[in-house]
Protein backbone atom coordinates (compact mmCIF):
# COMPACT_ATOMS: atom_id res chain seq x y z
CA UNK A 1 0.00 0.00 0.00
CA UNK A 2 1.09 3.68 -0.86
CA UNK A 3 0.73 4.92 2.69
CA UNK A 4 2.75 8.26 2.39
CA UNK A 5 2.64 10.76 -0.97
CA UNK A 6 5.09 13.63 -1.13
CA UNK A 7 3.88 16.53 -3.27
CA UNK A 8 5.22 19.59 -4.59
CA UNK A 9 3.99 22.88 -4.03
CA UNK A 10 3.91 25.73 -6.91
CA UNK A 11 1.89 23.89 -9.74
CA UNK A 12 0.96 21.09 -8.09
CA UNK A 13 -1.32 21.91 -5.41
CA UNK A 14 -1.47 26.05 -5.03
CA UNK A 15 -1.44 27.87 -8.63
CA UNK A 16 1.07 30.60 -7.04
CA UNK A 17 2.22 31.91 -10.45
CA UNK A 18 0.63 35.72 -10.81
CA UNK A 19 1.71 36.46 -7.20
CA UNK A 20 5.46 35.06 -8.24
CA UNK A 21 5.52 36.59 -11.69
CA UNK A 22 4.03 39.88 -9.94
CA UNK A 23 6.89 40.20 -7.88
CA UNK A 24 9.82 39.20 -10.04
CA UNK A 25 8.20 41.67 -12.30
CA UNK A 26 8.39 44.60 -9.63
CA UNK A 27 11.59 43.44 -8.24
CA UNK A 28 13.69 43.71 -11.56
CA UNK A 29 11.60 47.59 -12.39
CA UNK A 30 12.37 48.89 -9.21
CA UNK A 31 16.24 47.56 -9.57
CA UNK A 32 16.34 48.95 -13.24
CA UNK A 33 17.14 45.57 -14.93
CA UNK A 34 15.71 44.56 -17.87
CA UNK A 35 14.94 41.03 -17.76
CA UNK A 36 16.82 39.09 -20.37
CA UNK A 37 13.68 36.28 -20.78
CA UNK A 38 10.28 36.89 -20.49
CA UNK A 39 8.52 36.73 -17.01
CA UNK A 40 6.15 34.07 -17.39
CA UNK A 41 5.44 30.32 -16.28
CA UNK A 42 8.17 28.52 -17.60
CA UNK A 43 10.72 30.02 -14.89
CA UNK A 44 8.57 29.46 -11.80
CA UNK A 45 9.74 26.08 -10.01
CA UNK A 46 14.00 26.29 -9.57
CA UNK A 47 14.88 28.23 -6.18
CA UNK A 48 15.07 32.03 -6.37
CA UNK A 49 18.60 32.91 -7.16
CA UNK A 50 18.69 30.55 -9.64
CA UNK A 51 15.74 31.73 -11.22
CA UNK A 52 16.92 35.56 -11.11
CA UNK A 53 20.05 34.77 -13.03
CA UNK A 54 18.09 33.05 -15.84
CA UNK A 55 16.82 36.54 -15.75
CA UNK A 56 18.96 38.68 -15.47
CA UNK A 57 22.25 37.30 -16.34
CA UNK A 58 23.74 38.31 -13.04
CA UNK A 59 26.08 35.93 -11.57
CA UNK A 60 25.76 34.93 -7.87
CA UNK A 61 27.19 37.44 -5.65
CA UNK A 62 25.67 40.81 -3.66
CA UNK A 63 23.59 42.22 -6.61
CA UNK A 64 22.16 39.12 -6.76
CA UNK A 65 21.68 38.95 -3.54
CA UNK A 66 20.53 42.53 -3.22
CA UNK A 67 17.64 41.69 -5.86
CA UNK A 68 16.55 38.39 -3.98
CA UNK A 69 16.37 40.09 -0.78
CA UNK A 70 13.89 42.32 -2.47
CA UNK A 71 11.91 39.94 -4.12
CA UNK A 72 11.15 38.18 -0.83
CA UNK A 73 10.12 41.38 0.79
CA UNK A 74 7.68 42.17 -1.75
CA UNK A 75 6.43 38.29 -2.12
CA UNK A 76 6.24 37.64 1.51
CA UNK A 77 4.00 40.89 1.96
CA UNK A 78 1.85 40.93 -1.24
CA UNK A 79 2.34 37.96 -3.42
CA UNK A 80 1.18 35.61 -1.32
CA UNK A 81 -1.96 36.54 -1.02
CA UNK A 82 -2.19 35.41 -4.72
CA UNK A 83 -1.86 31.85 -4.81
CA UNK A 84 -5.12 29.95 -5.15
CA UNK A 85 -5.86 26.39 -4.60
CA UNK A 86 -6.11 24.26 -7.31
CA UNK A 87 -9.59 22.40 -7.74
CA UNK A 88 -10.73 20.08 -4.93
CA UNK A 89 -7.49 20.76 -2.85
CA UNK A 90 -8.57 19.94 0.50
CA UNK A 91 -11.16 17.22 -0.63
CA UNK A 92 -8.74 15.45 -2.26
CA UNK A 93 -6.30 15.57 1.21
CA UNK A 94 -9.31 14.60 3.34
CA UNK A 95 -9.84 11.50 0.52
CA UNK A 96 -5.79 10.66 1.28
CA UNK A 97 -6.68 10.53 5.25
CA UNK A 98 -9.51 8.94 4.68
CA UNK A 99 -7.76 5.92 2.57
CA UNK A 100 -4.56 6.03 5.43
CA UNK A 101 -2.54 7.76 3.88
CA UNK A 102 0.31 10.68 5.05
CA UNK A 103 0.87 13.86 2.49
CA UNK A 104 4.31 15.79 2.71
CA UNK A 105 4.86 18.89 0.80
CA UNK A 106 8.69 19.00 -0.38
CA UNK A 107 9.36 22.61 -2.26
CA UNK A 108 11.69 24.66 -3.82
CA UNK A 109 10.12 27.74 -1.84
CA UNK A 110 10.82 29.22 0.95
CA UNK A 111 9.82 27.79 4.00
CA UNK A 112 7.97 30.75 5.47
CA UNK A 113 5.92 31.81 2.15
CA UNK A 114 5.25 28.25 1.53
CA UNK A 115 4.15 27.49 5.51
CA UNK A 116 1.82 30.88 4.67
CA UNK A 117 0.13 29.72 1.84
CA UNK A 118 -0.85 26.66 3.30
CA UNK A 119 -2.40 27.75 6.63
CA UNK A 120 -4.35 30.70 4.62
CA UNK A 121 -5.76 27.89 2.47
CA UNK A 122 -6.19 25.60 5.44
CA UNK A 123 -4.26 22.79 4.48
CA UNK A 124 -1.29 23.07 6.81
CA UNK A 125 -3.09 20.65 9.02
CA UNK A 126 -3.42 18.23 7.03
CA UNK A 127 0.05 17.92 6.20
CA UNK A 128 2.42 15.38 7.97
CA UNK A 129 5.02 17.56 7.13
CA UNK A 130 6.34 20.63 4.86
CA UNK A 131 9.89 20.41 4.01
CA UNK A 132 12.08 23.19 1.86
CA UNK A 133 15.98 23.68 0.70
CA UNK A 134 15.69 26.21 3.51
CA UNK A 135 14.33 23.85 6.40
CA UNK A 136 17.91 22.18 6.15
CA UNK A 137 21.01 23.71 7.41
CA UNK A 138 22.85 24.32 5.72
CA UNK A 139 20.02 25.11 2.95
CA UNK A 140 19.47 22.17 0.29
CA UNK A 141 20.69 22.83 -3.08
CA UNK A 142 18.48 20.64 -4.39
CA UNK A 143 15.32 18.86 -4.10
CA UNK A 144 16.61 15.38 -4.17
CA UNK A 145 18.35 15.75 -1.36
CA UNK A 146 15.64 17.45 0.48
CA UNK A 147 13.63 14.20 -0.37
CA UNK A 148 16.13 12.05 1.17
CA UNK A 149 16.16 14.14 4.33
CA UNK A 150 12.39 13.68 4.69
CA UNK A 151 12.48 9.79 4.22
CA UNK A 152 15.09 9.47 6.48
CA UNK A 153 13.15 11.70 9.35
CA UNK A 154 9.89 9.66 9.27
CA UNK A 155 11.62 6.22 8.40
CA UNK A 156 9.24 5.98 5.26
CA UNK A 157 10.59 2.98 3.03
CA UNK A 158 10.45 4.03 -0.68
CA UNK A 159 8.44 1.12 -1.62
CA UNK A 160 5.51 2.85 0.39
CA UNK A 161 5.82 6.04 -0.79
CA UNK A 162 5.10 7.96 -4.15
CA UNK A 163 5.93 11.66 -4.99
CA UNK A 164 3.38 13.90 -6.70
CA UNK A 165 4.91 16.94 -9.26
CA UNK A 166 4.83 19.21 -12.55
CA UNK A 167 8.63 19.48 -13.06
CA UNK A 168 11.33 17.19 -14.52
CA UNK A 169 13.47 18.03 -11.40
CA UNK A 170 10.72 16.31 -9.18
CA UNK A 171 10.46 13.49 -11.30
CA UNK A 172 14.24 13.40 -10.64
CA UNK A 173 13.97 13.88 -7.26
CA UNK A 174 11.90 10.95 -7.05
CA UNK A 175 13.96 8.65 -9.14
CA UNK A 176 17.00 9.27 -7.42
CA UNK A 177 15.78 8.13 -4.17
CA UNK A 178 13.87 5.34 -5.45
CA UNK A 179 10.26 7.07 -5.09
CA UNK A 180 7.32 5.97 -7.88
CA UNK A 181 6.77 9.55 -9.77
CA UNK A 182 2.93 10.52 -10.49
CA UNK A 183 2.99 13.60 -12.96
CA UNK A 184 0.98 16.65 -12.60
CA UNK A 185 -0.13 17.49 -15.97
CA UNK A 186 -1.91 20.89 -14.72
CA UNK A 187 1.20 22.27 -13.71
CA UNK A 188 3.98 24.82 -14.78
CA UNK A 189 6.49 21.88 -16.00
CA UNK A 190 6.81 19.37 -18.44
CA UNK A 191 7.60 16.18 -15.97
CA UNK A 192 7.00 13.48 -18.58
CA UNK A 193 9.78 14.06 -20.69
CA UNK A 194 12.36 12.63 -18.16
CA UNK A 195 13.53 9.43 -20.10
CA UNK A 196 15.03 7.89 -16.25
CA UNK A 197 12.49 8.36 -14.51
CA UNK A 198 8.96 7.50 -16.00
CA UNK A 199 5.93 8.27 -14.44
CA UNK A 200 3.44 5.59 -12.60
CA UNK A 201 0.74 7.73 -13.71
CA UNK A 202 -0.47 11.90 -14.72
CA UNK A 203 -2.96 13.68 -13.57
CA UNK A 204 -5.44 16.17 -14.95
CA UNK A 205 -6.93 17.62 -11.92
CA UNK A 206 -6.15 16.63 -8.17
CA UNK A 207 -9.17 15.29 -7.86
CA UNK A 208 -8.10 12.32 -10.12
CA UNK A 209 -5.13 11.29 -7.12
CA UNK A 210 -7.10 9.31 -4.35
CA UNK A 211 -8.41 6.62 -7.32
CA UNK A 212 -4.94 6.96 -8.90
CA UNK A 213 -3.52 5.52 -5.98
CA UNK A 214 -5.96 2.59 -5.25
CA UNK A 215 -4.90 1.42 -8.50
CA UNK A 216 -1.33 1.70 -7.96
CA UNK A 217 -1.49 -0.11 -4.62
Amino acid sequence: MISTVLFDFDGTLVHTAPGILAGFRKTLSMAGVEPIEKIDERVIGPPLLATLTRLTGIAPGSDLDRLASAFKATYDADGILGAEPYPGLVEMFDALERAGRRSFVVTNKRHVPARAIAERLGIATRLAGLYSLDSLTPPAPRKQAVVARLLADHGIAAASAIFVGDSAEDAEAAAGNGLRFVAAGYGYGSPLGVADAPAAGALNSLADLPDLLHRLD
